[in-house]
C-alpha cells in the first residue's frame, strides 16, 4: 500500500490513447507509457503521500471532493479508474485553467498552513499526514506544474495508487 500521488500533464492524444483501454487496463498503461516517460519532467508532479494531507488541508481539514476549484486540484475531475486500488482523475483544459488561475491568485501553501490544524485534530491519521513541513514541501511544485499544463494546453490527470 504506497499511496504515491502524482499528477501528469497529457496532450489530448495521450488522454485518447488512455481512455481507449478498458478502466481496468489504464493504471498499467499509465505506469508504463506515462510514469516511464513523463515522471521528473515539468509535465509531471510527484506528491508522494503527502497528497493526502494536502486534500484534506483544501477540504477545509476534512475530505471533500468535487469539480470546483481547489478542492479539485488533486483528487476531484473525472474520474477515469475508481477501484480498490487504484485512482486516475482527469482535469480537463477547463479545469486546468481554472486551477491554474487560482494557483496563480491564491497560496496554496497558505491554505494548507491555514487549515492544517482542523486535519490534525482527526484520531488515527499516518503521519505523513499530521507533518506540515512535508505537506508544504510537497506542494511547492503543485503551482508550476499547473502554470506549464496550462500553458501547454494539456489536460492532468491524478494517480494513485491505493
Amino acid at each position: 500500500m504506497s499511496r504515491l500521488g502524482v499528477l501528469y500533464a497529457l496532450t489530448d492524444k495521450e488522454l485518447a490513447e488512455l481512455c481507449a483501454r478498458p478502466e481496468a487496463e489504464r493504471y498499467d498503461y499509465m505506469l508504463e507509457e506515462f510514469e516511464e516517460r513523463l515522471f521528473g519532467t515539468p509535465r509531471s508532479c510527484a506528491l508522494d503521500k503527502a497528497w493526502y494531507g494536502i486534500q484534506l488541508c483544501l477540504g477545509g481539514g476534512k475530505w471533500r471532493e468535487t469539480n470546483r476549484t481547489p478542492l479539485n486540484i488533486l483528487v476531484g475531475g473525472e474520474f477515469l479508474v475508481d477501484t480498490e486500488n487504484e485512482i486516475i482523475t482527469l482535469k480537463d483544459h477547463i479545469w486546468v485553467k481554472d486551477i491554474a488561475y487560482w494557483l496563480c491568485h491564491f497560496s496554496l501553501a497558505e491554505q494548507v498552513r491555514q487549515n492544517f490544524p482542523k486535519i490534525t485534530d482527526t484520531a488515527d491519521l499516518p503521519p505523513y499526514v499530521t507533518d506540515l513541513d512535508y505537506l508544504l514541501e510537497s506542494c511547492a511544485g503543485i503551482t508550476p506544474f499547473y502554470d506549464n499544463a496550462d500553458k501547454e494546453h494539456l489536460q492532468v490527470i491524478f494517480t494513485v495508487d491505493l
